[in-house]
């Protein structure tokens, strides 16, 4: 999977779902990146699924200013540790970019539409925690339009 997306979403607030694929514990985090700054957005979990809203002014802040040399965009940190019970190493996730529950089309940069699953998530993305460790990290960037 790309680590640059774009989901087509317009304004008004938007929920971003990050699924957890593998055996691994995930630590997601979600943040708003722009030029004079970060802002952390909270995160609610169920189950294997962690949610992050964001309100109106949240979206209009990231569709804010896209000329620009760095325009805003929203950052996916994410940690991975292997559990006691783990014995594969691989780990990953799927997102979903959601508004009123209907799932908003994605793509690459290049302007490629990513398939999604029935369920409105991308396919996973895979990745493995290295031999003689017990955490990884990872991260996307993407942005809205």
């Amino acid at each position: 999977m790309q680590r640059y997306l774009i989901w087509k979403s317009g304004p008004g607030p938007l929920q971003v779902e990050f699924r957890r694929v593998g055996e691994a514990i995930l630590r997601p985090s979600l943040q708003i990146v722009t030029p004079t700054g970060s802002r952390p957005l909270p995160r609610e979990d169920e189950c294997d699924i962690a949610r992050f809203a964001l309100s109106d002014d949240d979206v209009a802040r990231v569709l804010a200013a896209r000329d620009e040399l760095r325009p805003p965009c929203l950052m996916l940190q994410c940690d991975a540790f292997l559990g006691l019970a783990c014995d594969k190493r691989r780990w990953g996730w799927s997102i979903r970019v959601s508004r009123a529950g209907t799932a908003l089309p994605c793509h690459d940069l290049a302007g490629t539409p990513l398939p999604l699953r029935r369920d409105g998530f991308t396919r996973a993305r895979m990745e493995r925690i290295p031999e003689r460790s017990a955490m990884a990290s990872s991260h996307q960037i993407f942005g809205l339009s």
